[in-house]
């Protein structure tokens, strides 16, 4: 697609240091035909050229240098300098024509919406995700979606993500983070789907958690969830909980844009969110993915019009041993 600007049929889920460990694995997921958003990754060297274009690099390098992480205070002033100078800096001429070439492609006639997410890797590590470190935008439109790339690569210097590589003993050089841009997908339903059990470490069972709306409502642990356990042999459920599910995230329709939490409709809060047939398709195309990528997985997914999307996937984080 272009020097910094790759789409999801041009990389695999080897190439996480250009990609990011999410974009990589969804454009691996898009070549082996599993049903992906269309999307493209505006890649980890794009932020360091718009770096380097912009001289801001002795300047971040000066920041970070200052840093005492003892002073919670303090590292949230510093770090949002370095996301202001990030932000606020023009991208370069040539890396700009790209992204707007293929945010084009990609919304078409019909100006389709479109989220912006984070991925991100560790340059010279095995590191490819910081669950919850970064930032996610959803339902943009127009000039908003370039803004909200500048902020997703600003994003590597939320105070939380720079705490987090401090912690795990990352030089705060080699984070690498990469601006997915992706259809939107107007999600009914959504949830994860654990192809191993995450309390239990059990590998012949499957959990699925859902709620209405966009799926961060269950990612961030806000909501209760409907609960779903699956025997992994027969496909089976072997549990099945109604929660009764009071909040959710949803498009704004307000505003025509982004995304507002709310509660939820009260005829859908004790309504079951998935129906058997749901269940089992996830839970065999869970199984076909932990297949494609030889470990256990930890996926998003959304349904929209009854059909079924997968938004991401990667390896279940803190699996005891088998």
């Amino acid at each position: 697609m272009g020097v910094y600007v790759k789409s999801f049929g041009e990389m695999t889920k080897n190439d996480t240091e250009e990609a990011g460990g999410k974009a990589a694995n969804l454009s691996e997921m898009t070549q082996l035909g599993f049903p992906v958003p269309p999307g493209f990754c505006v890649t980890s060297p794009s932020l360091e050229y718009h770096v380097e274009a912009n001289g801001l690099g002795s300047q971040i390098d000066a920041i970070v240098a200052s840093f005492d992480f003892d002073d919670y205070e303090g590292m949230e002033s510093k770090t949002g300098e370095i996301r202001e100078l990030i932000h606020n800096a023009p991208i370069p001429a040539d890396l700009l024509e790209e992204i707007e070439g293929a945010i084009q492609a990609l919304v078409g006639a019909d100006d389709a919406f479109v989220a912006v997410r984070s991925s991100v890797s560790v340059k010279g590590s095995t590191i490819t995700s910081f669950p919850g470190m970064m930032d996610t935008y959803h339902y943009l439109k127009g000039d908003e979606i370039v803004d909200h790339v500048k902020k997703c690569w600003a994003s590597l210097w939320t105070t939380r993500a720079t705490f987090n590589r401090h912690h795990k003993g990352v030089d705060q050089k080699l984070g690498l983070i990469s601006a997915i841009v992706q259809r939107m997908v107007f999600s009914e339903v959504s949830g994860i789907l654990f192809t191993a059990n995450p309390i239990t470490s059990a590998r012949d069972e499957l959990v699925i958690e859902a709620n209405w709306g966009l799926g961060e409502s269950v990612v961030s642990g806000k909501s209760m969830n409907d609960f779903y356990l699956i025997d992994k042999n027969t496909l089976e459920e072997k549990q099945r909980k109604i929660a009764r599910k009071t909040f959710w995230v949803t498009f704004d329709d307000e505003a025509g844009y982004g995304r507002k939490e709310e509660a939820t409709p009260a005829e859908l809060q004790e309504k079951e969110t998935l129906t058997r047939e749901q269940v089992r398709r996830l839970a065999e195309t869970g199984l076909r993915i932990e297949a494609a990528f030889g470990d256990p997985q930890d996926i998003e997914w959304a349904y929209a019009d009854e059909t079924m999307y997968i938004l991401q996937a990667r390896k279940i984080r803190n699996l005891a041993d088998a």
